[in-house]
């Protein structure tokens, strides 16, 4: 008990001087030693964990001059020596490592420790190489999900574009069909509305007025068979008046067919136009005034149709094979009734020539004459063909009808430079200048006719001027276009 009382005293001496136990310190965190240490440790110091059990206290390590300097290891292996020689088993040390289980060490948070940090770090490098490793074989799974995932979120954006494609050309056809119906639609009203045009027109006096005019009035109560020709006669300008109807819409149609295959043509055809036009000093242009383009094509067109109208058969210097004005009257007349109800079915499945030879002569005539005009190179599609044969049907109607009485019912065509004459004309464009006064033809877009003591007004485009300008007109100075 002797011995053991110095190195007691000397501790308690040196305990003053020591620093506080380490677990009182505010910059170390306790953490429990791992089961395998402690039984190492156990197993060396048997004396040691059995006085801690009766003495829980730590009692300071001697101070040594020799090793202040020695890193944690010499301490180490010291404490094991001094263990091993029996000499104190109690003593401890706060840098090294616990003898017991129980006992726990620390880890220094502020840099005091520098040493032991650095020694902690640097212990396993291996260990460094390996969370590098890890994070990068972990992250890599990550960016080919990613990148499938953008992969599907694009493959879903290109289908739903092209459904949207798809909807999208489906309305623009279901679109150009219901246009192409409208269109048609349209055709049909503006038929319908020449046909008012011409009655409300030419039918104001009423047919009375007419027949009152005409010679086989004369007469009437002594001439029984005359009555029955002046009713024959009134039948006939009532079918005549919607004949001629009927022509001018048909050729506007046909006007409008033209201007639509003139896009696939090429500037050729637009240049003859432009050429037959010069004489009338007209410029078009089928990209910026499509409608006046449409006026000047059907003035064509017209031209063409009703040349030689006065001759027999469209034709000049022709005879009459009938010589008894009404045998002739009364066979034309059963030639129109035998043509009116022609359809373009029957003349693809039969032609023309099978129905009527001289009709079938006149639409040969008049589509050579056509595209010579036009200077035409190419074959013309069916709906061309059907709106040419239906505004040479109208035509040939008309000339029909006009020969189906006698005398026969005249035309009148106006030439450019004509003074305008709102009895016997009609201005075209009229509505795009209500502001001015129309002073003299242009050109002639459809001829007239005498109907007896009326008068079907032919279509013109004028020049026009101001009502201030009238001065000019009576001095005979052309005004300016």
């Amino acid at each position: 008990m002797a011995p053991s009382s110095s190195p007691s005293s000397s501790c308690s001496a040196s305990s003053s001087k020591s620093p506080p136990p380490p677990h009182q310190s505010p910059f170390f965190t306790p953490i429990q030693e791992c089961e395998r240490e402690g039984q190492e440790d156990g197993g060396t110091t048997p004396n040691v964990s059995r006085d801690k059990a009766v003495t829980p206290k730590h009692f300071a390590t001697p101070l040594h001059a020799k090793t202040t300097a020695k890193s944690n290891g010499r301490k180490r292996h010291e404490s094991a020596e001094n263990g091993g020689d029996g000499e104190d088993g109690s003593v401890s040390c706060n840098k090294c490592r616990p003898h017991s289980r129980e006992k726990i060490s620390v880890v220094p948070l502020d840099n005091n420790n520098g040493v032991n940090k650095h020694s902690f770090f640097m212990a396993s490098p291996n260990g460094i190489f390996k969370s590098i490793f890890h994070s990068l074989t972990r992250k890599s799974p990550k960016s080919t999900d990613v990148f499938t995932s953008r992969e599907e979120q694009w493959r879903i954006a290109v289908a739903e574009l092209t459904h949207k494609l798809i909807q999208a050309t489906r309305k623009r056809d279901e679109a150009l069909l219901e246009a192409s119906r409208l269109k048609h639609s349209m055709a049909e009203l503006e038929k319908k509305l020449d046909k008012l045009e011409v009655d409300c027109h030419n039918l104001k006096s009423g047919l009375g007025e007419c027949n009152s005019n005409s010679p086989y009035r004369m007469g009437k109560a002594h001439h029984p068979h005359q009555d029955r020709v002046i009713r024959a006669n009134e039948k006939v300008i009532q079918q005549f008046l919607i004949s001629v109807s009927e022509a001018r819409s048909s050729i506007r149609l046909l006007s409008r067919s033209l201007s639509m295959q003139l896009r696939h043509m090429g500037s050729k055809v637009c240049e003859r136009i432009s050429l037959l036009l010069q004489p009338y000093d007209i410029k078009v242009s089928h990209s910026k005034n499509p409608k006046s383009l449409l006026l000047y094509l059907e003035a064509l067109l017209s031209n063409a149709f009703f040349e030689d109208f006065e001759s027999v058969g469209f034709r000049k210097n022709a005879v009459n094979h009938i010589l008894n004005p009404i045998d002739r009257c009364e066979a034309n007349y059963g030639s129109f009734n035998n043509l009116q109800g022609l359809t373009w079915e029957e003349v693809l499945n039969k032609g023309t020539r099978y129905f009527c030879e001289e009709f079938s002569k006149f639409c040969d005539r008049k589509m050579s004459e056509i595209v010579a005009m036009l200077g035409w190179t190419r074959a013309w599609p069916e709906p061309l063909l059907q709106a040419f044969f239906v505004a040479s049907k109208s035509v040939w109607l008309v000339h029909l009808l006009a020969n189906s009485v006698h005398p026969g019912l005249p035309i009148f065509r106006v030439d450019k430079g004509v003074r305008f004459d709102s009895l016997y004309m009609e201005d075209m464009g009229g509505e795009r200048a209500m502001k001015l006064v129309p002073s003299m033809v242009r050109i002639m877009i459809t001829p007239g006719f005498y109907v007896y003591g009326n008068v079907i007004k032919c279509k013109v485009i004028c020049r026009y001027h101001n009502n201030l300008d009238t001065s000019l007109i009576n001095k005979g100075l052309t005004p300016s276009p």
